[in-house]
C-alpha cells in the first residue's frame, strides 16, 4: 500500500510521461507498516491456536490470506476445472508419532515427535481417515509484455500449534513473513490501479506444512499451475520481524542467503536497498556454502532451489523466543519490518523489471 497521497500523484505524473519508454521509478514506495501490524496481531493471535498444519487453526490463517489476496485483486492461479480456479491448493499428509532411536508409542508423550510426509490426496472416504489435507494459498498479478515469466514471493504461514495450553504464537517466525508478503501484494495493486504494472507476472505463495519439512512447498513444485520453467526465480522470507544478537547496535539490516543461480537477483536487492531503505545487508551473515545452521535448507525456496530456481531467502536471524511460546506479536520490531518489507517490495518490482529499457 502506498502510503502518502503525495507519492500517489508523483507516481501518477511520472507513470504518465514514462510509461512508454523506461521503468517507472518506484523508489519512493513502501509498505504499508500499519498493515504489517494488523497482519501479525491477527495471525499470531490465541484464536488461530499456533496455526499447525492440519488443524482449524491454520484454516482459519488460510482463509484470512485469501480475504487479503483477494482485497488486492489478486487473480487465483490453481485451476479447478476449464472454466474457474481458486486461490486455495489442497494436498494431503500422513502423522507418525516418533519416539527416539525410531521407536513409537513406547515414550512420554512429551518425548515423541510428529513426523509428516505428503501423501495422495483421497479419492474415498476410507482414504479420507487415513490422511490429514492442509492448504497452500495463491494470488497471481498478471504482469505486461512479459507476463509468461513469473517471479514469486512467498513464505510459510504455519507454526507449531499448541502443546497443552501453552500456544507457540509464531509472531516471527512466521506471521512476520506472511504479513511482508501480504503487504507487498497490496503495494503491487495501490500501483496496479493507477495503470502501472510490472513486466513479469507476480505469484504470491503462502506455503503451509514448512515446519513439517517444507511440505507444502514441496507439493507446490511438483504441482505448479504453471511450468517451472516459467518461474523466474523465487523470494522467499521467513522470520523478518526480530533483532539477532549480532545487531543490537545495528538494528537496519537484513540477511539475504541466495544458490549460485541467484547472484544476479542479490545484486539488484543490493541497488534496490541503496536506493530506497539503505538498511545493511549480510553484515555477520553465511552464504549457502558456509552456514552451520544450513538457513538456505531450512526454508521453501530450498525446494525451488532443488529444480535449479533462482531462489533468495530473506531473514533477519534467529532469536531467544524461536519456537517458543514467547514469539509474540508485542515483540516484533515495526520500525524495522517495514523497512524489510519495502526493500522485498523493492526488489521484486527490481527483478520482476529487469531488461526494460
Amino acid at each position: 500500500m502506498i502510503n502518502t497521497f503525495r507519492v500517489i500523484l508523483f507516481l501518477m505524473y511520472v507513470g504518465a510521461i514514462t510509461r512508454s519508454v523506461a521503468q517507472t521509478d518506484v523508489s519512493p514506495v513502501t509498505v504499508s507498516g500499519g498493515l504489517l501490524r494488523k497482519h501479525v496481531y491477527f495471525l499470531a493471535s490465541d484464536s488461530l491456536r499456533g496455526r499447525e498444519t492440519g488443524t482449524d487453526g491454520q484454516v482459519k490463517a488460510a482463509n484470512y490470506c485469501i480475504r487479503t489476496f483477494r482485497q488486492s485483486h489478486l487473480i487465483a492461479p490453481f485451476r479447478i476445472d476449464s472454466v474457474s480456479a481458486t486461490y486455495r491448493q489442497f494436498y494431503a499428509f500422513t502423522t507418525t508419532e516418533v519416539a527416539p532411536f525410531g521407536r513409537t508409542g513406547v515414550y512420554d508423550t512429551k518425548e515423541r515427535y510428529k513426523l509428516r510426509e505428503l501423501a495422495p490426496l483421497p479419492s474415498t472416504a476410507e482414504d479420507s481417515s487415513r490422511v490429514q489435507t492442509a492448504i497452500n494459498v495463491g494470488g497471481l498479478l498478471i504482469g505486461t509484455d512479459l507476463k509468461k515469466e513469473i517471479l514469486v514471493l512467498s513464505a510459510h504461514y504455519d507454526h507449531l500449534g499448541c502443546q497443552g495450553t501453552r500456544i507457540f504464537h509464531g509472531a516471527d517466525d512466521n506471521a512476520s513473513g506472511t504479513a511482508v508478503v501480504m503487504g507487498v501484494a497490496a503495494a503491487f495493486d495501490s500501483l496496479a490501479q493507477l495503470g502501472i504494472r510490472p513486466r513479469r507476472s507476480v505469484l504470491f505463495l503462502l506455503f503451509s506444512g514448512e515446519e513439517d519439512g517444507l511440505l507444502g512447498s514441496r507439493f507446490f513444485v511438483y504441482n505448479s499451475p504453471v511450468q517451472l520453467q516459467q518461474i523466474k526465480g523465487v523470494l522467499n522470507v521467513d522470520m523478518v520481524g526480530r533483532i539477532d544478537f549480532q545487531h543490537k547496535r545495528i538494528p537496519d539490516y537484513c540477511y539475504l542467503i541466495g544458490n549460485e543461480q541467484a547472484n544476479s537477483f542479490k545484486k539488484l536487492a543490493d541497488r534496490a536497498n541503496r536506493q530506497s531503505v539503505g538498511l545493511s545487508l549480510n553484515r555477520e551473515g553465511y552464504d549457502t556454502k558456509n552456514d552451520p545452521e544450513f538457513h538456505f535448507k531450512r526454508s521453501d525456496q530450498y525446494s525451488f532451489a532443488a529444480f535449479g530456481i533462482p531462489a533468495v531467502l530473506f531473514t533477519s536471524g534467529s532469536h531467544i523466543d524461536y519456537h517458543r511460546p514467547t514469539d509474540t506479536a508485542d515483540r516484533i520490531e515495526y520500525n524495522v519490518l517495514q523497512k524489510r518489507a519495502t526493500l522485498i517490495f523493492q526488489t521484486v518490482w527490481a527483478i520482476a523489471n529487469e531488461g526494460r529499457e
